[in-house]
């Protein structure tokens, strides 16, 4: 099926662009979402017309895209969990949605769709994660995570002294 983008899309082309997909892609994600238009010949004469502007709201939403990517330099999520003793496993696990909630708590705004975790779920304790926000389409920035062990001490074994009737029973 052929159509007409109105947005650049990564794997498709830039604005203005007439392409060839799927049907099931154009109908049910990119018409639906203004992604793009089918191409008739009322459709090619609003896209000639708009594509200037079109082209310029592409680049506006870029340039906010590398605005936003420069707040992220040296910038670390950081997280305090809880490791097994004799592993490294750690108590429960750190999933994307926690990575969403603690950029968004740390002023980033981000979607979860936005983010990713490239080795999925973090269950082990390491110092080589990261996580991938995709702020436009080729903008990324990769965001390091580290894990900090938690310092709860171990509770004391609990000895316990014979009894006075037990000492005598010997």
């Amino acid at each position: 099926m052929d159509i007409l983008l109105l947005k650049n899309i990564k794997s498709l082309g830039e604005v203005g662009a007439k392409v060839s997909v799927k049907a099931g892609y154009a109908r049910n994600y990119l018409i639906p979402n203004k992604h793009a238009v089918l191409p008739t010949k009322e459709n090619l004469a609003v896209v000639e017309e708009k594509k200037q502007e079109l082209i310029k709201k592409e680049e506006e939403l870029k340039s906010l895209a590398l605005i936003e990517q420069s707040k992220y330099k040296d910038y670390t999520l950081s997280f305090e969990v809880n490791v097994q003793e004799d592993a490294d496993n750690l108590f429960g696990s750190i999933t994307l949605q926690n990575i969403v909630d603690r950029l968004l708590e740390d002023g980033y705004a981000v979607t979860k769709k936005q983010v990713s975790l490239p080795s999925g779920a973090i269950k082990t304790f390491a110092e080589d994660y990261i996580a991938t926000v995709n702020l436009y389409t080729d903008i990324n920035v990769t965001v390091p995570i580290k894990l900090t062990r938690n310092n709860i001490a171990a509770p004391e074994p609990v000895i316990e002294e014979p009894s006075a009737d037990e000492q005598t029973s010997e």
